[in-house]
């Protein structure tokens, strides 16, 4: 596979924790639910990467089930590849 950043956007991120209730409370994140810790980095996401932009997330993607991670998967722009991080909070 070539990655032309000239013809696509090309990002990195890590550590969403999507669905993990305890990492607002861990991290100190500013949100009272995970549903609006969700949306909004679902929203912040799909701002800046475009559908056709490629995204490695480098770890700790969600902590949810296979369900929620496919309606996840659906709602973010991108090709996204994951990288299974260091908490292995993932359910396949």
């Amino acid at each position: 596979m070539i990655l032309d950043s000239n013809k696509v956007g090309i990002w990195f991120t890590s550590d969403t924790h999507f669905y993990h209730k305890n990492i607002i409370k861990f991290a100190n994140r500013p949100w009272n639910t995970v549903e609006e810790m969700n949306n909004t980095l679902i929203n912040n996401w799909n701002e800046v990467v475009k559908p056709n932009d490629t995204v490695f997330h480098l770890g700790d993607f969600a902590f949810t089930s296979n369900g929620n991670w496919k309606k996840l998967i659906n709602e973010l722009n991108g090709k996204i590849y994951l990288i299974l991080g260091n908490h292995k909070i993932y359910e396949f």
